[in-house]
Parts: structure tokens; sequence; C-alpha cells
């Protein structure tokens, strides 16, 4: 059989798939309308009904009880709304908290998932407010019940600082984490009116929604409340993209200009200025080992003058000058950052957050996010911390093979749909 014949053969069946995996993203956009419009969870209910308090022996208050039953607590200075997927209690999750807390954030965890009893103490101990969620429209549908609760019970009217963040990001504790509660006590006693983690420039320019902090110009206006009472929280991930973190930048985020980002490219591109100028260069080969793989890019000849320049100096184990090192800006700014960078950003710029989705998008294989994030993590804990370090490494190595790679929702496109696995990671051509 003939090269040409085998793909001919095979054109067919890749189109047949990319039809396939079209068709589940629809259907699973029909039902969420369905489940948002007619569900017992959807419009018809309220943050009140979807939100179950776990009391101190880690069980959700008997049916009929809301957390309006309840007498409100009185409101902290500082509140962070925590919103994860997990029945048990993680390290990740766990030194995220402990965090916030230090940064002296009183936290409400809402879990999207039903808490495993043994942790529901547990997480009395470290919270301000611990609830189940009756799971609608994922982690944009546990930001508006957890911002509605709080307004509706008068407490962003009363309180200085709102951090709304979800549990997509591994956590680094350590140095890391030191390094982002200075940035937030910075940021606090500043005139900046917004901190984010990550900005994104992929569709339209949007800060992702991985971790904000506001203050109260913002979390009071109308804008911000409106979009909130009007958003429709649908359980389908590019509704939750496109009309939840992206017109969340657009519609309310955009009409604050005293905003800031932790980590950015053109931070980065400090970060490695000043070690060019420590050092006497930085390593092309240091830089590329951090980033995803180029191999799928370089099979299909996609690759641009930047990946170019760095795979070729990296190839040739020389440093890059100080033009060359823009060919790493050029990378991160056309593309997701939180890949690109998924570990630039740790290593240069103290970065505590890491991806959850770094192999299933195909960024980065297993062993590659594995042996980097021992990395940062033992350079983030230090020396003598090393049981700490592999009960993170486990933990990590743990998620990511249970979530997988590409490969593995090959014969389950449904999965892959909705979970928007539809191909792997090509480094970007500058404005393609």
């Amino acid at each position: 059989m003939t090269d040409s014949f085998k793909k001919v053969l095979k054109a067919p069946l890749g189109l047949w798939k990319k039809i396939k995996i079209k068709i589940f993203i629809l259907s699973n956009y029909v039902q969420a309308q369905i489940d948002f419009w007619i569900g017992r969870d959807g419009r018809r209910s309220s943050p009140e009904k979807r939100l179950r308090p776990i009391d101190r022996h880690g069980e959700v208050e008997r049916a009929g009880a809301t957390s309006s039953s309840k007498a409100l607590p009185g409101t902290p200075e500082r509140i962070a709304l925590f919103i994860a997927y997990a029945r048990r209690l993680t390290n990740s999750n766990r030194a995220y908290i402990e965090t916030l807390k230090e940064a002296g954030f009183a936290v409400v965890y809402i879990n999207n998932e039903r808490t495993d009893p043994e942790d529901g103490a547990l997480l009395e101990g470290l919270c301000w407010r611990v609830f189940d969620r009756r799971n609608i429209g994922r982690d944009f549908g546990g930001f508006r019940d957890g911002v509605l609760l709080l307004h509706s019970e008068g407490h962003l009217e009363r309180c200085q600082l709102l951090c709304i963040a979800n549990d997509s990001m591994q956590f680094i504790p350590g140095r890391n984490a030191q390094a982002l509660v200075s940035s937030l006590n910075a940021f606090a006693s500043s005139g900046q009116q917004a901190l984010f983690s990550h900005i994104s420039h992929q569709i339209q320019t949007h800060y992702q929604s991985y971790f904000q902090v506001l203050k109260p110009e913002i979390f009071r206006s109308r804008w911000f409340l409106q979009f909130w009472k009007n958003y429709q929280f649908l359980s389908h991930r590019g509704h939750c993209i496109y009309n939840g973190e992206i017109a969340l930048s657009q519609m309310v985020y955009r009409r604050f200009p005293a905003v800031d980002t932790l980590y950015t490219s053109d931070k980065l591109q400090e970060a490695l200025e000043s070690h060019f100028r420590a050092e006497g260069g930085v390593p092309a080969e240091e830089v590329l080992r951090l980033m995803p793989s180029p191999a799928r890019t370089s099979q299909r000849r996609k690759i641009g003058y930047s990946l170019q320049q760095l795979m070729l100096l990296s190839d040739q184990h020389e440093k890059l000058t100080g033009a060359q090192l823009y060919s790493v800006a050029d990378l991160i700014e056309n593309g997701n950052p939180s890949h690109i960078a998924a570990f630039l950003y740790p290593v240069y710029l103290h970065c505590p957050f890491v991806k959850h989705d770094l192999c299933t998008a195909g960024s980065y294989t297993m062993a590659q996010a594995i042996s980097l994030f021992r990395e940062v993590v033992r350079q983030s804990l230090g020396v003598g911390e090393s049981a700490q370090v592999e009960r993170l490494v486990d933990e990590f190595r743990n998620l990511m093979y249970s979530r997988g790679v590409p490969l593995s929702y090959d014969n389950r496109l449904r999965e892959a749909a909705i979970k928007g696995i539809t191909g792997t990671f090509i480094y970007p051509s500058t404005y393609e």
C-alpha cells in the first residue's frame, strides 16, 4: 500500500473525527442551556439554595437549611472566594488557602464537588466559611454564587479587598508563596484598583480568571454587580471562556485603568535582562528547556522566527544576546502565557502557580512537567524540605497521570470535546 493511498484513507477518518467533536461540543452546549433554563439548579434557583454550608463535623446541613438560616458572620476586611473542584483537600489547595490567610484574607471555600467528611472539620479550621455547591456553571458559576451571596449579605459594602480564585492551578509554597503575600500587601497599600495573575492576548486581550484581587471601586461598581447578576451560568467550557472570562474583562475591568498583572512578558523580560547583566548572558538551552517542546511545531513545519532563534542557539549551546531575549516575549504574547511560561514564571518571577492541564493540552510531556515541577518546588522550599517537596510532586504526578495526554482521549471524543482537548500544543507564529 503506497503512502499516498494511506493518506487518502486517513483523511476522511480525520475529518469525521473533527465533525464528531463539533457535534459533541454543540450537544453539550444545548444540554447546558436546558440545565440552566429548566433545571432545578438553574435560573429558577438561587445562590442560597445551591450553596450548602458544611458544619463542624464536615457534613452538609440537612435539606431545607440554607446559608441564610444562620446568623450572618461579621465582615472581614479582606475576603477571598476560593472555588474548588475536589472531594479531598489537596496539599496544593491547603497551601494556597494558608497563603491567602497569611495575607490577611478570610477564605470562603466553595466546592463544586461533595467534600469528603474527613476534610470538613479541617476546612472549617482554615476557612471563614465552607460550602458544598450544586455544580452548575463550572468555576464561573461558583464565582457568581459567591459574589452575589456576599453582596446580598452586605459583606461587599463593608470589606476592602475581594480576591477571586480557583483551584485550576497547582500551588507552590515557600519562597514563591511568600512573594505572592508581599505582592498582595503592596497592592493593598497602593493606588491600583485591581491585581491579576496572568493576562492573555488570545481571542481578545483579557485577564485570566485563575487569580484576581479587587478593590471596592470595582467590586461595588454597578458594572461588576450587573455582570454577575446577568451572567448565565452554563456548564459549558466555551461559554465560561467567552461569556465569562473574556466578557468580564471587556465589560468591567477595561473600565478601570489602574490595574496590575503579576506575571507578564515584560516583567519576565526585565528578570531575564537582570540575569543577563549578572551572568553575562542567558543560556538559550536553559530558557528553552523550561518551555513546551517544539517537536510538534517542527514536525508540522510551523516554526516562526522567534522559536527558530531559540532552537538554533540552544542546539549550539550559546547564550541569548540582549536583542534575542525578545524572542521569549514574542512567543508568550502570541500564545497562552500560562502554558508557554508555565515554568519560566515560577523560576524567574517566583510565581506560585502551575496550570493543571499542561499535559492534557499537549504542551508538556508528563516527564518534562513532573521534572520541572519538582525543580521549581525544590527551589521555592529550599534545602531540608525534601519530604514536603516529594509530597507535592507525588500529588502533581498523580494529577498528571489521572488526566492523561491528548492521546488518552483519542477514543473518548465526547469527554475530549467537553474538556476542550481537541488537539495538541503548537507554538504560534507572530500575529498568525
